[in-house]
């Protein structure tokens, strides 16, 4: 018997004779229909673009569509910087990234607070970054528990790490509502800021987290003087408060990672924590937060190392900003320190 032999090939569908072997010649699926694949290292590094896996940042938007937002390709607990380099064309860096990246149909995984919570679908392109980097608008689905939440990690269907347990997100109340403030407040002493006129004005944003099963759960906190959780100018005397605390039985809520801000030494940087996700399947998991300028945002990377919460990698500006005068103080010392 003749074997039966299935060729990929732009042609209509359509049946051959060659050699005694009979062929049948089919029309490939659509781009994205299927499951992604990491492509052949080096295959396409020409343009740049990302060899391994790439983590998203999707938000839903009010009008019910979704933009999702390439952050950077994993590297151990770290990312890889995604950029146009320098000498290639914004028209032919954008062509192949969104065909070899996110592609239309394409399809995403959603994960909220370390579980899998839903999927988004690419429908078309949306704004390029200041990094020359494409973005996509698709629609996304997600369980009834996480039918609130706005913001999402994301990885391509067939690249997501397999993660354990279903969705159930900690409440802001009780400890953490009370502590809140009051770590706020200690740090802004500790580093010479002014106190605000009102503490709750003054919160911006405020997460609980269960990044440590069991017990109290963590908790994510933005305090802004003078300035918007977005971008645009602060005001002249504007700071920032970020931090991450734990729960400890004897001092209650405790940084165990900060960054404080003055403005007129170290100029805007309003940081937001967007979700946690062990998203190299090893150690624990990583932090993804957004900062945002005066024209731009970018990324940051916060992972457990030796027991210490620490920085590992961050976005570069790609807009220029406007020059501040600047001085290393306690404040930035506290936020880089290894």
């Amino acid at each position: 018997m003749a074997a039966l032999l299935i060729l990929t090939a732009p042609a209509a569908c359509d049946n051959v004779e060659w050699g005694g072997a009979s062929f049948q010649v089919v029309t490939p699926p659509p781009p994205g229909a299927g499951d992604a694949s990491a492509p052949e290292p080096g295959a396409i590094a020409g343009l740049g673009l990302p060899t391994g896996r790439v983590l998203f940042h999707v938000v839903r938007n009010a009008n019910g569509t979704a933009t999702v937002v390439p952050v950077g390709e994993i590297s151990g607990d770290s990312l890889r910087t995604l950029r146009r380099p320098a000498g290639v064309s914004p028209q032919a860096y954008e062509q192949r990234f969104r065909e070899a990246v996110m592609p239309p149909n394409a399809q995403f995984v959603l994960f909220r607070r370390g579980a899998e919570v839903g999927t988004v679908t690419v429908q078309g392109p949306a704004r390029v970054t200041s990094c020359g980097v494409p973005t996509a608008q698709g629609q996304a689905t997600t369980v009834a528990a996480a039918a609130a939440d706005r913001e999402f990690l994301a990885f391509r269907k067939g690249l997501a790490p397999d993660v354990m347990g279903e969705y159930r997100p900690p409440q802001v109340e009780g400890t953490i509502q009370r502590y809140a403030s009051l770590v706020a407040e200690r740090m802004v002493l500790q580093n010479g800021l002014a106190r605000p006129r009102s503490w709750s004005g003054a919160q911006r944003d405020l997460q609980a987290l269960d990044v440590i099963r069991g017990g109290h759960p963590e908790m994510a906190a933005t305090y802004l003087v003078g300035d918007q959780l977005g971008p645009g100018a602060p005001e002249p005397d504007g700071w920032s408060v970020f931090y991450v605390a734990d729960y400890e039985q004897r001092a209650g809520y405790t940084p165990v990672y900060q960054e404080v801000r003055d403005y007129d030494k170290t100029g805007k940087g309003a940081p937001k924590l967007v979700d946690h996700l062990n998203w190299n399947a090893a150690g624990q998991h990583e932090m993804l937060v957004q900062v945002f300028g005066v024209r731009e945002s970018w990324y940051e990377v916060i992972s457990r190392d030796r027991g210490t919460w620490r920085k590992v990698w961050e976005a570069p500006r790609c807009v220029e900003q406007p020059p501040v005068a600047r001085s290393i103080g306690a404040a930035e010392r506290t936020s880089q320190q290894p």
